[in-house]
Order: C-alpha cells, then structure tokens, then sequence
C-alpha cells in the first residue's frame, strides 16, 4: 500500500512538471509573438517599477513652524520611454507615503513632461494641481535601478518645500521580460 501511495505521488509531482513545462513554454511562445507584433516600437520602453521603502522619502520642510517630517514611500510606478523622441512618461503611479498621502498626486507625476537627457537621465517638469507650483523631478538609470529626486516649493508665505529621494526597482516579472526582449533583440542582429 505505502508503495502504490509513493507512486501515485510520484505520477501527480510528474504531471505538475509536466504542466508547469508546457505553460512555461506557452508564456515564452506568447512573448515571442508579442515581441514580433512591437518590433516597429522597440525603441520605446514601458517597464513597471517598485519602490524600495528604506531608501525611499519624501520630506516635507518649511511653514510658519518650521516643519520637518519625513515619509517613506511604498508602492510601484510605471514609466514609458520613447528615444526615437526624447520623451517620457510617468503612465501610472500607485504609491502613497507612510501618512497616506498618495505620491501620483503629491507630485503631479501622470501630468509631468519628461525630457531623455541621455541614456541614463530623465527630466521631469510641470506644475501641482491645485496650485501652479513649478515641480522639477530627475530619474537617473544607475545600473538595475533608478534613482528619483527633486520637488517643489510652494511659493506662499506659510508653503512648503516637498523633496523627493527614491530608489526603485524593475519588478521581477519587467526584469524577465526585459532579459527575454534583449535576448531576442540580439537574436535579430
């Protein structure tokens, strides 16, 4: 009996293998012909970042009293990179900072004008919301990660000063599919 069991085990793990072998295969065929179907776009990259919260904060400064608070950041946003026309986008942000306070909005980034300064810098400008506030963001490409920083000041006699200093990560789904797109990138050549 214990023996027709340890079978009966061993054929269920077999077919999992199995299974997981042809889905994976299927994912792969499924990235080739999306990767066919965008070749006209491949100078345009779309890659979905995740903040990594020790080494990410916004401090807020300033006011009649002098404040200083800083908030750590938690959350992902997905950046898009057009360098046939030198421009970037910021097409979502779902990030909120320890009080709260949703980052996207604190910092207008879905609204903000990206310019590719080079292969590894980004500026960002545009204004707040409820406010013309000028908001001045940079993202630098530093190795597998980016590194966000800048703010706004909030020109008023009791405003403001909001600073930005993040690390981001691709997520590891965005860093297969990236190590996939460039294998098959040098496929082609």
């Amino acid at each position: 009996m214990a023996a027709l069991v340890g079978n009966e085990g061993s054929k269920m793990n077999g077919g999992t293998r199995k299974s997981l072998k042809k889905l994976i295969c299927a994912g792969i065929i499924i990235l080739a012909i999306a990767g066919c179907a965008t070749e006209a776009r491949a100078t345009t990259v779309t890659t979905l970042y995740e903040f990594l919260p020790e080494q990410s904060t916004v401090v807020r400064t300033g006011g009649f009293g002098g404040t200083y608070e800083s908030y750590t950041i938690e959350g992902q946003f997905q950046l898009t990179v057009d360098f046939d026309t030198s421009v970037a986008s910021f097409d979502q942000v779902d990030a909120t900072l320890s009080n709260g306070v949703s980052l996207g909005e604190l910092f207008n980034m879905t609204e903000l004008v990206g310019t590719v300064v080079s292969d590894t810098a980004i500026d960002f400008e545009g204004q707040t919301t409820d406010f013309p506030f000028d908001i001045h963001l940079g993202l630098a490409f530093v190795d597998d990660l980016v590194h966000l920083t800048g703010g706004f000041v909030e020109n008023v006699p009791d405003g403001c000063g909001y600073e930005l200093d993040a690390i981001a990560v691709p997520e590891p789904a965005t860093l297969f599919l990236l190590a996939f797109g460039a294998v098959m990138m040098r496929k082609k050549r």
